[in-house]
């Protein structure tokens, strides 16, 4: 008698403790899905803003918000088959998400390592790239910046000065108060930048 009641006891304790594990895992990879989710919106607002403005970006610095995509469609495919890996109680489906958890852990390391030692690399050559474009100062050039002096609320790279160390020595109207602007060259050469 005394037996079957402890049996019975232990036998409702690993019910519970299983169950509360089962969830806990299930929460755990909502979180984890939503974090996917989270990436993959983030890449993709990322790759459409750097849409705007790719007259001034190389191709290497499109990959960071591709990265971010894949990475978070990856992340949100491992975090499902997680939570339908719970709820199923199944012993596989658990063993292969924590094949691609792992996987998805090394990745990200391999992603912020890269992040660290190439974010001088990356600085620079898009520096360089939109010097470039100061010193064209071409039509596809001036329509370019005119977009990111209004959606950034700024004048040049470093400031106006950037406009004014060019081979024309005007700066566009993107950055000029518009009662300043000269009508007939269209820029503010006399005037104080707007930002």
């Amino acid at each position: 008698m005394k037996s079957k009641v402890m049996d019975n006891l232990r036998e409702r304790m690993n019910s519970c403790g299983t169950k509360t594990i089962k969830y806990l895992l299930f929460v755990f990879n909502l979180v984890f899905a939503i974090s996917g989710l989270i990436l993959l919106v983030a890449g993709i607002v990322v790759l459409v803003d750097v849409n705007d403005y790719q007259h001034f970006v190389q191709d290497r610095l499109m990959a960071p918000p591709v990265v971010l995509i894949v990475v978070g469609s990856f992340v949100f495919l491992v975090a499902s088959l997680g939570c339908y890996g719970a709820i199923k109680e199944s012993p596989k489906l658990l063993n292969a998400f924590a094949v691609f958890l792992l996987i998805v852990f090394l990745i990200e390391v391999a992603v912020a390592i890269a992040a660290i030692a190439f974010k001088a690399d990356l600085q620079d050559a898009l520096r360089k790239q939109l010097d470039k474009s100061i010193a064209r100062h071409n039509n596809a050039d001036m329509v370019a910046w005119d977009s990111v002096h209004r959606k950034m609320m700024c004048c040049g790279i470093q400031g106006p000065k950037d406009w004014y160390d060019n081979l024309n020595r005007t700066m566009p109207a993107s950055c000029c108060k518009p009662d300043l602007i000269e009508p007939e060259t269209n820029d503010c050469k006399n005037a104080p930048p707007l930002f």
